[in-house]
């Protein structure tokens, strides 16, 4: 997203609502192959809002984390998901496997460091590639890191068959109510950050206001369906989504801070709870 599209988004955001306090850097892509990074969170922390950053660490270096840390972001959270350079090239899908011993490497060094800045380390279990590393995995991070999370793999939605979709569901996994404003790099509004294909599309916020977004028809369609859990006929994506089992015992396997049934009904990034 260029800067300047940047800046007049939040700056609209902002005059509308002051409920928000963070902005998260993540989404489909790299935020540290962005150019105009740091500039946006300068004018992140400019207007007092903490500054996530969501990575798979690979183009983080030392001297990359201290800049990071010296603009004021609050975390850095790294999608890192081997134990050893077979499983970890696998599961990233990169044919280069000294990148893993780099990444580690590079981790390992930040987070012995003094710094204010927390490391959050992200672990996906997937059978036959990288569950026999898992214990180890979380042997050597636990002590070295902020926080570190072991997850099983979701579906997202209808993109992956790795959890069971149960047949007793939740009214809503209250995300209509609790999600962060999910805004893209083109500025479109999405419903949820687990819709990769964009089909809950809610507006545009380059040429729509929050209030004529979240007063769509649209909007209403996917709230009603949330409030009576009655997805029938509504083409709505959330309607076979995993994120509504009821049982939510196989989503993560580990946490090192959380309680496993309070961290599974929190969001990813600012841990506010989803009602």
């Amino acid at each position: 997203m260029p800067l300047e599209q940047f800046k007049r988004l939040l700056e609209k955001v902002l005059k509308k609502t002051n409920q928000y306090d963070t902005v998260t850097f993540s989404g489909f892509g790299e935020p540290l192959l962005d150019p105009t990074l740091d500039e946006k969170i300068r004018f992140v922390k400019e207007n007092k809002l903490h500054a996530l950053i969501l990575s798979n660490g690979s183009l983080l270096t030392a001297k990359r984390f201290n800049e990071l840390e010296q603009l004021g972001v609050k975390s850095i959270r790294i999608s890192f998901y081997g134990m050893t350079p077979r499983s970890y090239s696998q599961i990233h899908g990169i044919s280069d496997q000294s990148r893993f011993e780099k990444i580690k490497e590079t981790i390992t060094k930040i987070a012995e460091a003094k710094r204010s800045t927390e490391i959050i380390l992200t672990y996906n279990v997937v059978e036959g590639i990288n569950s026999d590393d898992t214990q180890g995995w979380i042997d050597y991070w636990k002590d070295r890191v902020d926080l570190i999370e072991v997850w099983k793999p979701h579906n997202w939605v209808d993109g992956r068959s790795c959890r069971q979709v149960q047949a007793e569901k939740l009214k809503t996994c209250g995300r209509p109510w609790n999600t962060p404003l999910q805004v893209q790099v083109d500025g479109t509004v999405n419903m949820c950050c687990f819709d990769y294909n964009g089909k809950l599309l809610l507006g545009d916020l380059n040429i729509q206001t929050l209030d004529q977004i979240f007063s769509s028809d649209y909007f209403k369609k996917i709230l009603h369906c949330h409030e009576t859990g009655n997805f029938e006929g509504s083409g709505l994506i959330c309607k076979e989504c995993d994120q509504r089992n009821a049982i939510k015992s196989d989503v993560m396997a580990y946490n090192s801070k959380f309680r496993i049934e309070d961290r599974v009904g929190k969001v990813s990034t600012t841990y506010t709870k989803l009602i």
